[in-house]
């Protein structure tokens, strides 16, 4: 395809988009439950036109061509959202394990967690939680590795801290004072909060 033709082929879009976008847009604005389906709606039928662009008919026909592929793509929304609505529905049938929120462990690493940093929280789950390794983290928070290994190490520290400040005074053997274990979920690669 020539530059001429690209150029041509643009303009076309141009006219068929400034020409149609009202319609569409109501149209599936009109059809769609939720306002942002609507307009996803009018960006797929769009995306649609460009792609198949020497299919859509010129003049008059372009319009229930595109009235057509709206409908199309409504009817495709609406099975992907009903698809996920079952998916959802099953997801809440499905028994939650909660034996971990017994453990007095599991809430207090949580409050520790709760007090760190949003950039301290994030590193410590993607390593702990997550099991990623440093530069798995860097590519994550686009930072360099050697950076992430540091913020990972006052995570863990800054972490300890808040950890070890809400234990009450006693026996050190006693299972109050007992580091906690990794959270439930996280990988075999990951090491505890406190290490």
């Amino acid at each position: 395809m020539t530059d001429a033709d690209l150029e041509q082929r643009r303009q076309r879009f141009d006219a068929l988009f400034s020409e149609h976008l009202a319609g569409v847009a109501s149209y599936c604005r009109w059809r769609s439950d939720v306002p942002s389906d609507g307009q996803d709606a009018v960006g797929e039928v769009f995306l649609v036109a460009w792609r198949r662009l020497d299919e859509v008919p010129s003049g008059e026909q372009a319009r229930p061509w595109l009235y057509a592929t709206a409908r199309r793509v409504m009817a495709n929304q609406a099975r992907a959202n009903a698809r996920r609505s079952r998916l959802r529905e099953r997801l809440r049938a499905q028994p939650v394990a909660a034996a971990d929120e017994d453990d007095p462990l599991v809430g207090r690493v949580r409050e520790a967690l709760a007090g760190l940093g949003p950039r301290d929280r994030e590193v410590l789950l993607l390593a702990e939680w997550e099991g990623l390794t440093a530069a798995e983290i860097a590519v994550v928070v686009h930072r360099p590795a050697v950076a992430v290994r540091s913020r990972l190490h006052r995570a863990r520290r800054r972490f300890r801290t808040a950890f070890e400040s809400q234990e009450p005074a006693g026996d050190a053997d006693s299972p109050a004072r007992r580091s906690p274990r990794p959270m439930a979920g996280a990988s075999s690669r990951s090491t505890t909060f406190l290490s």
